[in-house]
């Protein structure tokens, strides 16, 4: 069993350029995350953080650095960290609408590898994650967005991954279906898997971040907890993650303005 204090994920000194020009996009970018913790991963448009998380979740290689997925070297042996590694896009699409949860939960742990013997057990143990075991046998089409998000959450969870990325898992869900959605992310890290969030939403991450990873121009701003964000900018205890993230960024807000 992994504790909690043994990082699960880590990479260390990450470097990827781009382009014909060799664009440095991330710059020697480092951090770890332990079981059971929710990282949210925060920056402006451009500032790195797709190409970061493509380099994590071993779809694009490092220029050079190290990451390491629950004891496996992910750049030496990116197939073999994949196993240690749930990827949540999210959106409408990803799933046969005519098809049933269950079914495309099924086809889904056979494309990733699942052991047979093991597909139904863990498809059975997804759903009942996301809270649809009572909608396993109805078809995707006649699913809400905020059931097609659960749903996307639960295919992440077929291969029983140490680590699980979610990429703007509330983008376009209304406030409820939103706080269902953020409500099964915290039940996620008490079962002990550990999380990569990546939102544009600063009261979600304030919500959820137990540490938060903040890039700009391919360099790492700041890491740490919101607190230890209060104090580097030099803001009261109250301070939302907002006004601590805009004043990071040397960003002014309407109110400072006036």
């Amino acid at each position: 069993m992994t504790l909690a204090f043994q990082p699960i994920f880590s990479a260390h000194n990450l470097v990827r350029d781009l382009g014909p020009k060799n664009f440095r996009a991330v710059n020697h970018v480092s951090f770890e995350i332990n079981a059971g913790q929710i990282l949210c991963f925060l920056g402006p448009n451009g500032a790195g953080k797709t190409t970061t998380i493509n380099m994590c979740s071993t779809l694009l290689a490092p220029t050079s650095g190290d990451i390491q997925v629950a004891g496996v070297d992910a750049v030496a042996q990116p197939r073999a960290a994949r196993q240690h590694i749930g990827l949540v896009l999210g959106g409408d699409r990803g799933f046969y609408s005519r098809a049933t949860a269950r079914d495309n939960l099924l086809f889904f742990a056979d494309v990733l590898g699942v052991p047979r013997k093991l597909r139904k057990e863990r498809v059975e143990d997804a759903l009942e994650a996301v809270a649809l075991t009572d909608r396993a046998d109805s078809k995707v089409q006649d699913f809400s967005r905020g059931m097609k998000q659960r749903l996307h959450i639960a295919r992440g969870l077929l291969n029983d991954p140490a680590l699980l990325f979610l990429d703007e898992p509330t983008n376009g869900l209304d406030p409820e279906l939103a706080l269902e959605v953020r409500k099964l992310v915290k039940s996620l890290a008490q079962r002990g898997t550990g999380i990569l969030l990546t939102t544009h939403y600063l009261a979600e991450a304030q919500a959820l971040a137990d540490d938060l990873l903040i890039i700009n121009e391919g360099k790492t701003a700041f890491h740490g907890t919101l607190q230890d964000l209060r104090a580097h900018s030099s803001l009261a205890d109250h301070a939302t993650l907002e006004d601590a993230y805009f004043a990071l960024l040397g960003i002014e807000t309407e109110q400072e303005g006036e």
